[in-house]
């Protein structure tokens, strides 16, 4: 049977901020599911991402949403960081000031914060007028290469995205299952709109997930196909290469493997 062809990976949307907001709420409560009953020994299990336990990266994701809840303290928080730890970029610098601010927490403290902090940051960046949502995160974060430096990228996209990422961190760190609901449907998709923008490699279409989508112009020259936890995984940056399926040219393997996406 004649298959249809995939649909252009460029052509997907941007989420309308109604459907962020859902997303982010969905995500919160997936987050704080997982915490639910970690014991002692696995909150205190490393991650991949160097330095940092369970307990650590649960500290960052509450940094995170306590100050989107009240993004008035954010612009001190990030001079604070860039004073306290100099010599780091202002991302990094950041990150570590909401661990060292967040982290001499218990887990019932931070899960308690996470539901009280998380579902109003999301209504706060739902809330957020049009000139902001225009304006750019440059002079916040200038080292930062962004697809889109716009606050509604960041509120719509990358907000949830960073705390799907950690939340996925958390499970293989503790060998918890990752439990997936309609919401990471739409964190995937995000991802393959950023990975087709800066795609470079020949045209393909990506399959997984139960989505198809062709990257680059011209006729596809390979169907990929991943598992979309294992790819998302390794566009992160995060070790470990996902296996995948190649139907075409074998060649396309190296510009699969060597994408990279923001998170």
């Amino acid at each position: 049977m004649h298959q249809t062809r995939a649909r252009q990976a460029l052509t997907i949307a941007r989420p309308h901020p109604r459907d962020a907001a859902a997303e982010g709420f969905a995500e919160i409560e997936a987050f704080t599911a997982l915490l639910a009953d970690l014991t002692e020994e696995e909150w205190g299990r490393p991650t991949t991402s160097a330095g940092w336990t369970v307990h650590d990266m649960v500290a960052h994701v509450v940094g995170q949403h306590v100050e989107s809840a009240r993004p008035w303290t954010i612009p001190g928080k990030i001079k604070q960081a860039r004073r306290r730890f100099a010599g780091r970029s202002t991302l990094d610098a950041h990150n570590a000031l909401q661990i060292a601010e967040h982290g001499t927490r218990t887990p019932d403290e931070l899960r308690g914060l996470l539901e009280r902090f998380g579902p109003k940051a999301v209504r706060v960046r739902l809330r957020a007028p049009g000139f902001l949502r225009r304006r750019s995160v440059a002079r916040m974060f200038p080292e930062e290469s962004l697809p889109d430096s716009s606050f509604a990228y960041l509120f719509d996209v990358l907000s949830t995205r960073d705390t799907w990422l950690h939340r996925l961190e958390i499970a293989r760190a503790t060998d918890r299952p990752f439990v997936t609901g309609d919401h990471d449907r739409g964190v995937v998709t995000q991802v393959v709109r950023d990975l087709a923008e800066e795609w470079s490699g020949p045209p393909i279409t990506l399959e997984f997930g139960g989505g198809r989508w062709e990257l680059g112009e011209g006729e596809p020259v390979a169907v990929v196909r991943a598992d979309p936890l294992d790819y998302l995984w390794h566009l992160s940056g995060r070790e470990g290469s996902p296996a995948l399926d190649i139907e075409g040219d074998p060649a396309v393997a190296g510009a699969v493997l060597d994408a990279r996406v923001v998170f």
